[in-house]
């Protein structure tokens, strides 16, 4: 009889284990994340364009945490607050944006239209806006004009307003929904349309 018993507990301790009683720990070996970080910046992008907000943020953030160093999905962040109507947070991404590269364009003209909407912050958005071109080697955007020009015209100095809002038009002639946002802004220094046109 002494030979069996330390058979039983063994038995036993295994029914237990066939039957589920005893938990034993799984371990899980989480796949390494095969994208990089353009490609988490790319498919932010794409959910950010259906409208998947909340995705395109998550998206975006995984591109950072794969490369800090990187400026556009800062951007693309405060691009997707901006559009859900968040503005402290869309600025507070655009100001890390520029905080990184003080020469983006795209983060200075976009915290410069944040402050064109909130009707608020014009020099704040000039001195951003002008810093930025200052360094773009005079290949500056139609948009980044268009909005100098908006700032300028919201700040009273209409000559200066008209010249970079003329030459946001002679740049944008191949782009019909940014030359009606021009046409906008030259019709607020009381010209009708973009010269030309």
């Amino acid at each position: 009889m002494d030979s069996t018993r330390p058979v039983f507990p063994s038995f036993v301790l295994l029914l237990l284990l066939l039957s589920g009683c005893i938990y034993l720990p799984r371990i899980v070996l989480l796949a390494r994340d095969p994208l990089t970080a353009e490609e988490h910046n790319n498919l932010g992008v794409a959910y950010e364009r259906e409208g998947k907000y909340e995705l395109a943020i998550r998206e975006y953030k995984k591109a950072l945490g794969k490369n800090p160093s990187l400026v556009i999905p800062l951007v693309n962040i405060g691009n997707t607050y901006f559009k859900q109507g968040n503005f402290e947070e869309a600025e507070r991404y655009y100001l890390r944006a520029l905080k990184k590269n003080e020469n983006s364009i795209e983060a200075a003209n976009n915290l410069a239209f944040l402050y064109l909407r909130l009707n608020s912050n014009y020099e704040a958005g000039l001195r951003y806006l002008n810093r930025a071109i200052a360094y773009s080697h005079g290949e500056v955007p139609a948009y980044a004009l268009d909005t100098l020009g908006a700032l300028y015209s919201r700040l009273g100095r209409l000559d200066k307003a008209i010249f970079f809002l003329t030459i946001a038009c002679k740049k944008a002639l191949n782009n019909t929904e940014l030359l009606r946002e021009i046409e906008g802004h030259l019709q607020e220094v009381g010209m009708e349309r973009c010269p030309g046109r």
